[in-house]
């Protein structure tokens, strides 16, 4: 099994009550990973994201770019900010999808990310910058594989 955990795209500063959606730049970050998700043919099986409009958007880019359709676009509550851990694992082992993409945010992926590796001595803990996607590979053990950053792709 992959793993892949991303974390939503750069978002505007809303207003009290309203939704926080993504700027240009966020988008365009976004894409940018995105098309180097595509390069690297990550064969996604589906795409979860927590219920917030940021990672909805954050999702529907990387499914457009990556050839993922809507059915297999799905909102999931353990993906939030206080998501527990346990749950969101349970999910995970129990949805046996081989290639999963998480859309998610600090310090949900942070958490999950050292949950994973039980060998943190050579997992130092991962930063998600804003668009930035973590590959993790389950045999048997889970090890990281690779962290993007949009800054680093021009």
């Amino acid at each position: 099994m992959k793993l892949y955990l991303a974390r939503h795209g750069q978002a505007a500063s809303p207003e009290p009550g309203s939704p926080t959606s993504l700027t240009t730049k966020g988008k365009t970050d976004v894409e940018r990973v995105g098309q180097e998700l595509s390069r690297r043919s990550l064969n996604l099986q589906q795409i979860w994201y927590s219920p917030k409009t940021r990672t909805r958007q954050t999702a529907e880019i990387y499914a457009g770019i990556l050839g993922i359709k809507p059915l297999n676009l799905m909102e999931k509550d353990t993906l939030l900010i206080d998501g527990t851990i346990d749950l969101l694992y349970h999910d995970i082992l129990e949805s046996k999808i081989n290639n999963l993409l998480l859309v998610s945010h600090e310090p949900l992926l942070n958490e999950l990310s050292s949950f994973l590796v039980e060998d943190v001595s050579d997992l130092s803990p991962i930063l998600f910058p804003t668009s930035g996607v973590a590959a993790f590979e389950q045999a048997p053990r889970w090890k990281w594989l690779w962290l993007l950053e949009p800054s680093a792709l021009k």
